[in-house]
């Protein structure tokens, strides 16, 4: 709804003007409330991917037959794959070192430390999933510790961990 005004109001304006709105916009309809997109099928991704390439071609004048992952790396922007995965990320960090919100604290088991030289970065536990349902793969507690252990070590470890 908004990329038609984008648009419109581009001539007039210059690129960090364009980008500054079309971040604010990337921020308040695509990166909001992401995370229930974890573990989605792929072709609610690609509308939500089709929607933000269409917004970067819009702020760059980028034609549309020309190759959209250097004009989103040109923006600083994480295709949407990327952004949901951050966001997961980033909220589970979060949560874990600061243990707020406690409703989310206690939707992650945490891995007890053996003595290695690992045992300083933190692992999360995959719960046992007792649902068939399809969506309860997209369960932050769930979907999350496949996600973290992909992390490097030294962005596991927390200052606090207890």
């Amino acid at each position: 709804m908004h990329i038609p005004d984008l648009r419109r109001m581009r001539p007039m304006l210059d690129l960090k003007t364009a980008s500054t709105i079309a971040t604010s916009i990337v921020h308040a309809k695509l990166n909001y409330c992401n995370s229930p997109f974890l573990n989605t099928d792929i072709t609610q991704i690609n509308r939500l991917q089709d929607t933000q390439n269409t917004l970067a071609r819009a702020v760059t004048k980028t034609p549309k037959h020309h190759h959209i992952t250097p004009v989103l790396k040109k923006l600083h922007w994480l295709k949407i794959p990327e952004r949901i995965q951050y966001k997961a990320i980033s909220l589970t960090y979060n949560t874990l070192q600061s243990s707020q919100p406690c409703y989310l604290r206690q939707l992650f088991t945490i891995k007890t430390a053996l003595s290695t030289r690992s045992s300083s970065a933190l692992t999360l536990l995959r719960p046992s999933v007792t649902s068939s349902l399809k969506f309860a793969d997209r369960s932050i507690a769930i979907a999350v510790p496949p996600l973290w252990k992909k992390l490097p070590p030294a962005l596991r470890k927390l200052s606090d961990p207890s």
